[in-house]
């Protein structure tokens, strides 16, 4: 198996084992009986669950930013993002629910800020683009919690319209 498989085992079985658990009560144990590896593959790659769930955070964030994209009408486009949070829902609720939620929190921010940032570098307004940025994340980042906690959440495109429209000067 190589590094990729396992690591993907991991991600999936975590996410399994959060369908019936919190995140505080998964083990490294319950993790590779899930993933069906060896316990010692684990350890080849982490040196402790907590490594475990900052190396997932790191990997999260990265994909995460990679679905955020510029659109034709110079404005952030979330479909992407949306599809992937419907997909990864169980991991991202687990991380929002528990204690990692600010490091992950702040951490998409300061990413995010960089794109809001330079896209409104582009246009003209009163507001200073920091502020605007800082005010447009906080809104996003309430939305997409909010939606992740719904029993019946409206599907990832139609949520990514909402975000658009909410993110439009009115």
């Amino acid at each position: 198996m190589g590094k990729t498989d396992s690591l993907t085992r991991f991600k999936v079985a975590l996410a399994t084992l959060l369908a019936t658990r919190s995140l505080t009560q998964v083990t490294v144990q319950d993790l590779v009986r899930k993933a069906g590896v060896d316990r010692s593959t684990f350890y080849r790659h982490f040196l402790n669950f907590e490594d475990f769930l900052s190396w997932l955070e790191n990997d999260m964030l990265t994909e995460i930013t990679q679905q955020v994209e510029h659109d034709d009408n110079d404005s952030l486009d979330f479909t992407k993002f949306y599809i992937y949070a419907a997909n990864h829902q169980v991991v991202l609720k687990a991380f929002l629910e528990n204690k990692r939620i600010p490091d992950l929190t702040n951490r998409l921010k300061d990413i995010v800020a960089k794109k809001y940032h330079q896209l409104l570098l582009t246009q003209t307004s009163s507001i200073p683009p920091a502020i605007q940025a800082e005010f447009l994340i906080g809104g996003h980042i309430a939305l997409i919690t909010w939606w992740l906690q719904q029993k019946n959440p409206p599907c990832a495109q139609t949520m990514a319209i909402y975000h658009r429209q909410l993110s439009q000067p009115r």
